[in-house]
């Protein structure tokens, strides 16, 4: 229950992220649009003499300027989009794979490769006068991601309290 509401929170909050990003993708868009068309009635204007040559280079700059920074902006839009995307269906993949395997009984090899990417294993540290080794767990789909370092040192209190 409580991961279901974390997640239905998590994906709330996506959705309204997503939804403000395309909103501000389409305005971006319109607005390059909207310059394109003033470039073109400036040029025009001082073609016909209505403008000055200084004041269409001074208005022409402003125009480009800013076109040039929507453009940006409707690149990051796209990529925040379709990454947001990405990762809602990598989390909807998961979950099927979460719901087919609601209670476990035993880990198997095939239950890992279901779940896991990948697991890291660093090489071992042992600067401090005992063995510490960093170890991490990918989860698939760019779900999570676990990290853990064992150390000796606990280990070997715990052998030794046994």
């Amino acid at each position: 229950m409580f991961v279901r509401e974390a997640m239905n929170t998590s994906t709330q909050k996506h959705f309204s992220e997503l939804k403000r990003a395309r909103k501000m993708l389409a305005q971006a868009e319109k607005r390059i649009s909207e310059l394109d068309k003033l470039f073109t009635r400036l040029y025009e204007d001082n073609v016909s003499g209505k403008i000055s040559d200084e004041r269409f280079a001074m208005m022409s700059k402003s125009y480009e300027d800013e076109q040039s920074k929507l453009k940006q902006a409707v690149n990051e839009f796209t990529k925040f989009i379709e990454t947001t995307e990405q990762k809602h269906t990598d989390v909807e993949q998961f979950l099927k794979i979460v719901r087919n395997r609601t209670e476990l009984k035993e880990l198997t090899p095939e239950i890992m490769h279901e779940f896991i990417e990948k697991i890291v294993v660093h090489a071992p540290d042992k600067s401090s006068g005992h063995r510490k080794q960093k170890i991490e767990i990918y989860f698939r789909f760019n779900v999570a991601t676990a990290t853990v370092v064992a150390d000796s040192w606990e280990y070997d209190k715990k052998k030794k309290a046994a």
